[in-house]
């Protein structure tokens, strides 16, 4: 069945994601601004603790010298992770504060995907996070390129954040060792510009999600790999403070970070695909991703055209 006209003007006005009204959008900037404060509080703490030893190591270079400085730099990490997290807060806060000033809330809200690849510098950044099966339960990306690389990924079972969340390392790939190190993934995100690809577990385990990060230059930075690893580490601190239950006005934590599932239309999708082509969910997925792929359309937007507009795949 075919899209009409009607029918793409219907899909535009729902491709923009609902939002909570502005009183529940004013709680959520002060939670914000609440979070980024305790974090500075506590990279105070952890910047008390680190002077006090680097101080006893100046005074006893010999006896508690080693010693000393090696308590200092762990506080000092610490210090430094705080500090990102607060500068996300507080990124993420403004953004949403400037769609309030311009009375323009009820229409966009900004991720914290988006917010996440201004603080490091990079156009595109995806968030995944994984269930207890190590599956990908919520995806957020800051623009169509994050969506599409994480679609390949999808699709050809290898890339980045596979790797990191097999491995559990910081992985940093470059230029022509996209296609050495992922042969079908690495020529096929090229084709989307990507040039350099970064990816960082949220935890040392790898078992709770990843960070991932596009550009189309060449190289990517030690400092944006260091800010990338503070930003995850930051992430998965407070993921794992803050309950993933949902509250008395029904928005979930995941939703207070910015981290609504952007595939949430696609899971519905593949709901009616399954039962259209009698197939399983993970085959309904894989019709949707690659009708996706074939037409050069986000994979969100097909499943709309399943879900509002009768686009059927069998």
């Amino acid at each position: 069945m075919g899209v009409g006209e009607g029918g793409l003007a219907g899909r535009e006005r729902r491709s923009i994601r609902d939002v909570p009204p502005i009183d529940d959008m004013s709680t959520c900037i002060g939670e914000l601004r609440q979070w980024a404060t305790a974090e500075r509080r506590r990279a105070a703490t952890d910047a008390a603790v680190a002077a006090y030893y680097e101080q006893q190591a100046a005074q006893s270079p010999v006896s508690f010298g080693p010693d000393r400085l090696k308590r200092a730099a762990v506080h000092r990490r610490a210090e430094a992770c705080h500090h990102a997290a607060a500068r996300l807060h507080e990124r993420h806060a403004a953004r949403l504060q400037a769609q309030l000033d311009k009375a323009e809330a009820t229409v966009f809200r900004p991720g914290f995907a988006t917010a996440t690849a201004t603080v490091l510098g990079m156009p595109s950044t995806a968030i995944a996070l994984l269930d207890g099966q190590r599956a990908i339960a919520v995806l957020a990306a800051s623009d169509a390129i994050a969506r599409a690389a994480h679609d390949l990924e999808a699709m050809m079972g290898e890339g980045p954040v596979h790797a990191v969340t097999t491995k559990s390392t910081l992985i940093r790939v470059q230029g022509p060792a996209l296609r050495d190190r992922w042969p079908r993934y690495g020529p096929a995100v090229t084709e989307l510009g990507v040039q350099a690809v970064l990816a960082v577990p949220l935890l040392p385990t790898g078992s709770l999600g990843a960070l991932c990060a596009y550009t189309r230059e060449p190289a990517i930075t030690d400092n944006t790999v260091a800010a990338a690893g503070r930003i995850a580490a930051s992430l998965a601190r407070a993921m794992l403070q803050v309950p993933h239950l949902q509250d008395s006005k029904g928005d979930s934590a995941l939703q207070r970070f910015g981290l609504t599932d952007d595939r949430a239309v696609v899971h519905q999708a593949a709901g009616t695909v399954s039962v259209q082509c009698h197939c399983s969910i993970n085959d309904a997925v894989a019709l949707l991703r690659a009708r996706a792929y074939a037409s050069g359309q986000p994979v969100e937007q097909v499943a709309v055209a399943v879900v509002h507009d009768g686009l059927r795949l069998d």
